[in-house]
């Protein structure tokens, strides 16, 4: 049984949370924005704060001297909030820049397969950070990203290496510090 990274699992389950039907009727702010290309095509997506559940789809977690950043970007276009959604998630672990291998997942039709994520792509996401708080009032990221994505039909299947994408772009979005 392959384990996946906790941040592809936090991914998952965040996706799971917001695909709840009365989503549609909740208030939403957005945030921030995620702009990228993904392969040969233009993606625009915003950061979504949800005041009234106490969650955003842009948070910081931090666990002892792990401190953990998800950015789940939804494109404003799509038929559905949870098509076209594009996640960057990274920990950094204190006192050490570099922290853990981040990941990079873009779920076109939201959870129903053919999803991408860079496991097993062969080639290490790059999360570039311009700007980061992570103070309570004021978290906030800035930066870039770069990332091969590579298709899955499920979690439990292998990558297919053979049906990848270059995902390339920026992230300027506030963050919530999650609960």
């Amino acid at each position: 049984m392959k384990l996946y990274p906790a941040p592809i699992l936090a991914a998952f389950g965040l996706t799971l949370c917001l695909a709840q039907p009365a989503l549609g009727q909740i208030a939403k702010t957005v945030v921030g924005s995620v702009e990228a290309t993904i392969g040969d095509m233009a993606y625009a997506g915003e950061t979504l704060d949800v005041p009234s559940e106490g969650t955003s789809t842009a948070e910081i977690r931090s666990f002892g001297p792990v401190t953990s950043i998800s950015i789940q970007a939804h494109d404003p276009e799509a038929d559905s909030l949870m098509r076209n959604v594009l996640t960057i998630e990274v920990s950094l672990m204190e006192g050490n820049a570099s922290g853990f291998e981040p990941s990079v997942a873009w779920w076109p039709e939201g959870m129903s397969p053919p999803f991408y994520l860079s496991e097993d792509s062969g080639r290490a996401p790059e999360i570039v950070f311009d700007a980061l708080s992570l103070e309570d009032e004021a978290a906030a990221a800035q930066g870039s990203f770069s990332a091969v994505v590579c298709r899955r039909e499920s979690m439990l299947t292998e990558a297919d290496t053979s049906d990848c994408r270059q995902v390339e772009g920026t992230f300027d979005t506030a963050l919530r510090k999650a609960d």
